[in-house]
Parts: structure tokens; sequence; C-alpha cells
């Protein structure tokens, strides 16, 4: 016996008609050619698992995509269309890096000036450093000096400059590579010298206007509050990067010029035609720009230019290329040169980043292969409900069902259901077990009052600042929750900003999550909440539930089935089905 959850109403009319209404409000929408309707297609679908943002496809120079999907302000109801207004990140850099190189066509600098012409009491460390260097990010100065990019920290131009001088270099000027924010923002600082103008008017008249990008910018657009799209993480309302710009002086120098600026579509493909002219550089700075400078890796696979990364790819040429994101936003523009294509695909909502996305409509430009999300089914809200609980394993641990208007949530407590609803792919598995013995040794001796390892596992960040970080999450934690009793590695999870190892921390009366995100360089952050992640899953037939994963293993299966001792959910996993029973 299976349990019915379906309405009459047929899936496929269901979509066509919200389809159909979000075009009717989207007039700037369009869509042509078989590529193009297969890439809507795709994303129409996966707009049903919860995807929001935008995406543009330009092919040969016609561009064939452009148009939103989702939600722009969840709470307002108000649809994400080609004319929202998205962060781009770090893909600001390149901007910064077009008004350099346009003021040296103007011959009012070189990229090779010391960066002593232009910043007073250069320590001797740094005399050798170039405006090439700052450019692509061999300058040896690490990523950032302020925790985060609205602290008022950094809101002094010539006080965010003296602290990046007095750091530490992490390698001498030239000699390697270390992706620097830092270092873009005393460029933009040396535009604003240069030019005695701020540094957005400044790049509205040396790039944004010459390539006719209207509402590209930080504050002079002035955009209608209502086209801003809102970041959402976890289900909750984030916000907007432009509300956190709001007082006097925003954006601070720890964001100004290396991230944190607004676009839409339309300017993008007013961006990606200028680069093909002479419109904001002359052939010589554009050549400069892709001129792949210094290998971002050992094997020299990616290089970075001038704001730009660049790869030889062995099926499809040169592809340039940058991404930005805060871990809310996220932002991909591609330009594969000898194939003519360039892509630009930007999210709000972490769950579903631009990342894989982006890499599934150049799949479907080039023809190849790609994973077409399943298609759903309606579904009675009640009867959602009704599978909502908590539902026993047979070793004992718990899974955690939760019924919303159209999908279930689903969480486990321990190692063997986080395996079940969080499955690895085969690089996950490889590296799972040195990225759990890393952060066990992270908390072993935390729990032992020892700072030095998260702050060494951090890449060095003051023990003073990790230990202020920690001592305020802690004791909140402690009003909640009681004394801290021990803690449990419970495994790998993805996030979108790499590899995560969840952790729950055990308190007297109850417990709290940790997640230790993991980069090439060590720990890029955690993320600590009140329960453990839930994975979503949409009905795809009668009482049958599939989630919908854009990289890394795909999702279990589960099905809800009556017995003759109660119903029974199966979870169906690369490993066989597991069951589950209520209570």
């Amino acid at each position: 016996m299976t349990f019915s959850l379906r309405f009459p109403l047929a899936p496929a009319l269901a979509i066509s008609l919200f389809v159909s209404s979000l075009e009717a409000q989207d007039p700037g929408a369009l869509v042509e050619g078989e590529a193009a309707r297969a890439a809507d297609a795709y994303l129409t679908r996966l707009e049903l698992f919860g995807f929001t943002g935008a995406a543009l496809i330009v092919e040969d120079g016609r561009t064939v995509l452009r148009k939103g999907y989702g939600l722009a302000d969840r709470e307002a109801g108000i649809p994400i269309t080609a004319s929202s207004v998205f962060s781009l990140g770090s893909i600001t850099k390149q901007f910064t890096a077009a008004a350099i190189l346009a003021l040296e066509a103007r011959g009012l600098l070189s990229v090779h000036d010391p960066i002593a012409d232009y910043f007073s009491d250069v320590p001797a460390n740094k005399q050798a450093v170039t405006l090439h260097h700052l450019l692509t990010h061999s300058s040896g100065l690490a990523s950032d000096f302020a925790p985060t990019d609205f602290d008022p920290a950094g809101r002094e131009r010539n006080a965010y400059v003296r602290r990046a001088l007095d750091s530490e270099l992490l390698f001498a000027p030239g000699s390697g590579y270390e992706y620097s924010n830092a270092g873009y923002s005393l460029l933009a600082a040396i535009v604003e010298i240069e030019t005695g103008k701020e540094y957005e008017e400044a790049l509205r008249e040396l790039v944004l206007d010459p390539a006719g990008m209207d509402e590209t910018g930080y504050r002079i657009p002035q955009w209608d509050r209502a086209r801003l799209a809102v970041g959402y993480r976890d289900g909750e309302r984030w916000g907007t990067i432009v509300e956190r710009m709001e007082e006097a002086g925003a954006p601070f120098w720890q964001l100004r010029g290396n991230g944190g600026l607004h676009t839409t579509l339309a300017d993008i493909e007013d961006w990606d035609r200028a680069l093909e002219t002479a419109a904001v550089l002359p052939a010589a700075e554009r050549a400069a720009m892709f001129t792949p400078h210094v290998p971002e890796d050992p094997d020299s696979i990616s290089f970075y230019g001038y704001g730009w990364a660049i790869e030889e790819t062995p099926r499809h040429g040169t592809l340039v290329w940058h991404n930005g994101g805060n871990a809310i936003y996220l932002a991909e523009l591609h330009r594969w040169v000898d194939e003519g294509l360039t892509v630009f695909v930007v999210t709000t909502d972490p769950a579903l980043p631009a990342t894989p996305v982006a890499a599934t409509l150049e799949a479907i430009a080039f023809g190849e292969a790609y994973d077409m999300p399943p298609e759903l089914v309606e579904v009675d809200p009640a009867a959602l409900a009704r599978v909502a609980g908590e539902w026993r394993l047979l070793s004992g641990e718990i899974l955690t069902v939760t019924g919303h208007e159209d999908r279930l949530a689903v969480s486990a407590r321990g190692p063997e259901g986080t395996a079940l609803l969080f499955p690895l792919s085969e690089r996950a598995r490889e590296i799972a077990p040195d990225l759990e013995a890393r952060t066990r040794a992270v908390l072993e001796a935390l729990f032992g009052g020892d700072y030095g390892p998260l702050a060494e596992a951090f890449g060095g960040v003051p023990i003073a600042e990790v230990r202020a970080r920690e001592e305020e999450l802690m004791a909140d934690r402690h009003a909640r929750l009681g004394q801290p009793t021990g803690f449990e590695i419970v495994g790998l999870v993805p996030m979108p900003a790499g590899p995560g190892i969840l952790a729950r921390i055990d308190f007297t009366r109850g417990s709290a999550w940790n997640t230790y995100v993991w980069g090439p360089n060590g720990l890029q952050g955690v993320r600590p909440a009140p329960d453990p992640p839930s994975a979503e899953y949409r009905p795809v037939g009668d009482a049958v539930f599939e989630s919908f994963r854009l990289r890394g293993a795909p999702g279990p299966r589960i099905e809800l089935r009556g017995g003759d001792e109660g119903p029974v959910l199966v979870i169906h996993g690369p490993e066989g089905p597991t069951e589950a029973r209520k209570g």
C-alpha cells in the first residue's frame, strides 16, 4: 500500500501556467533558439526545486537567453525579472582592472609603476610591489584586513591603505600567487588618487559610461528597491548588500574596488560587447587584461590576467572567467573565446548556487549531456503534513521530517542519518577522513581552552580575534543550552563554499551544530546553527519524493509505504534501501 498525495491538477499544466505568469511580468525576457529553449526548460524545472536567480547566454554576439527565475523578494511576492539588480561580488575586480588600464591608455600611469609612486612611507619589503603585482594577486598581500565586507574598520582610505602597507607579506612580491581582495582595494585607491574623484564616480567615467552600463555601480544608479534581488540562506531573509551600504562613506575599503558592484543582465550584455571593441580599452590594454600572467595553481591549469582567470581547456579552447559572491549571492561570468559563447548566471540563495548551473548551461550550449531535474507533481499540503514527525532508523538514530507547503525537509542528528541524506561523491569520500581529523583536532583544542589550532586553521588569524568570536558564540549557547558536555563529528556535508564537516556540540540542555567549511588553503569559515542541516525533498509521484543535487552524489529518493506495523519511510540510497518507522 502507498499513500496518494496528489492533487488533480496536471503538473505540466501547473508548470505552464506558472511560467506564462512569470513571462507576462517579465517583458525583457528573451528565449531564442534550440539551445536557449533547452536552457530555459532546465532552469524552469530547477526553479521548482527552489532556484532563484537569472541567466544570460550570448552566442557569437547575439543574445539568445535573458531571463529571471524565482522570486526576488519572497515576502513581497516580487519575481526576479530580466531587469532585476544583482550583486557581482568579486567580478568587480575586472572593472577595477579596466579602470587602471584605461588610465594607462591615457598615459597617466603604467601597470609597472611601483605602489610607492602613489602611497607615502611604503615599507622596504613592499617597495618592489607594482600595480601589475596587485592586478595579478602576486604582491604577497593577504586577502583582507577587516573581519567583514561591511565593518567600519575600513571606513577611511588612508587608514585602510596603512593597514595593508604595515601587514606582513606572505611571500616576496612576484614570487607567488595568493588571491588578495586588499590588492584590488589598493588599486581602487590609486584610481581615486590619480583621478581626484571617488572610485565609483571615476569608474563610471573611465569604464561604465563608455561601455553603456548605466545600471552598474554601488550607489549612483539609485535603483528602485523593488528591483533589488534579496538574498536568502537556510530559508531566512538575509537582505541585500545595498541595504548594508546605506551609511555615509560606504562601501568601505575592505569592499571598495574588489567586490560588491551591482548590475543587471542588460549591462552584462553591454560589457560583453565592449570587451570586443575599443569602446573602453584599446586593443593593447584588452590584450594585457586577458594575458595569462601568473599561474593560480601549482599545475598551471589556470592563470590570472588582470581581473580575469584564463584557462586553456581541452575541448572548447580558451575560457576567460571570474566569479564572485559572499556565501549568499553568487555570480559566474564565463567567456568561451574560441566558441563565441558567453554565459552569465547569478543566484540569490546558496542552496542552488550559480557555479554548477553555469556549467550545465554550457553543457547544453555545447550539446553535451546534463542532468535534468525530475518533473514534480502537485500535492495536498495536508498530506505532506502527515509525513512530518520523527522516524527512527534500525540503529536508533532519528530522522526529523518537516512538512512545508510543497516539499519536505529532512534532517538527521547522527552520522548514519547524515550519510543517508547527504551521500558523498567519490572525491568527497577521499577527502572526508582528513577533514574530519582536522576538525576533531580543532574541537578537542577548543574544549581544552586552546584557540591556537583554530587560529592556525584560519591561516594565522590573530588568536585574540578567534577567541573573541568563539566566546561570543558560546556565551549565547551557554545561556540557552547550559554547559558543554562534548561533541561528535557527524560527517561531511556539501556547502556552497566547499566541503563542510558537520559537528554536533552537546550541552546539558540540548545541542547545537557547527559546520566547518574547508578550502584548499585551510578553514574558510564556521557556520553555527541551532539545528542540523536539512535536505529538501519534493514530490515526484504518489508518496515518492526526490531532492536534486547540482553537483556531487545524487540525493536519495524517499518513499512512504504502508505496512502491517504502520507506515514505513524508505530511503533509497546508493547502498540500497533503508527503512525508518514513525515514533
